[in-house]
């Protein structure tokens, strides 16, 4: 099921949070879930994290870094340090900051452009109504996306496969597999492509499938 994740070293704040998006999300009639988790110790980890949970928005804390992770101690980055790793490889995943650290603070400053939003806890728990929202959106938003992404991907594969050689189309094709994580095989032989287009398109129809039923959120 498609979820809302935040990530944060304070069990409490991350509890409190995570009660008040599902509150506002079941009167906004959303099925989207929330999930809540200690800091990695291997920001490597966050994106198998974010495949595995389904997670189509983040919730960053800032001080990530203050207390304990699971059994080990503080990690050693931020979240402005974490979401500039993330965005290497998720350019456009929704990822909100949502910290007791002011936003004119010089390392979330910095880094503001990387965020959907930069929203302080006591913003958040006095106008719960207008982020929620907004979390739901930016979630649908980012699965239609990756709809319209593979709608665009199924026909430069038809038309590479039906023997269009333009660069060009080879370029786009490839860009899109990179971005939505599909393999590219690079095969200008117009069987090939064939075998490797039908072998494709029924990846891509379960994926669709997938993507579908999570936008009923």
């Amino acid at each position: 099921m498609a979820s809302i994740a935040i990530i944060d070293d304070n069990n409490d704040q991350s509890g409190t949070v995570e009660a008040n998006i599902l509150i506002g999300l079941r009167e906004l009639g959303s099925s989207l879930t929330v999930i809540t988790s200690l800091p990695f110790r291997n920001p490597e980890e966050y994106f198998n994290f974010i495949d595995t949970n389904e997670v189509c928005v983040l919730i960053l804390d800032e001080m990530l870094n203050d207390q304990a992770s699971g059994e080990h101690g503080p990690v050693d980055y931020k979240g402005s340090d974490l979401v500039g790793i993330l965005r290497t490889r998720l350019p456009e995943f929704p990822i909100f900051a949502l910290t007791v650290i002011p936003t004119t603070d010089g390392d979330l400053n910095a880094k503001y452009s990387l965020y959907e939003e930069i929203i302080t806890r006591k913003e958040f728990y006095e106008n719960s109504n207008k982020y929620i929202p907004k979390f739901c959106r930016a979630a649908k938003n980012y699965l239609k996306e990756n709809i319209d992404e593979l709608s665009q991907f199924n026909e430069l594969t038809v038309e590479i496969s039906g023997g269009n050689q333009d660069p060009e189309l080879a370029k786009k094709l490839q860009a899109l597999q990179v971005k939505i994580e599909l393999p590219f095989s690079g095969f200008n032989d117009r069987n090939l492509w064939l075998i490797e287009y039908e072998k494709q398109i029924e990846c891509l129809e379960r994926i669709n499938e997938i993507i579908k039923s999570k936008l009923e959120i």
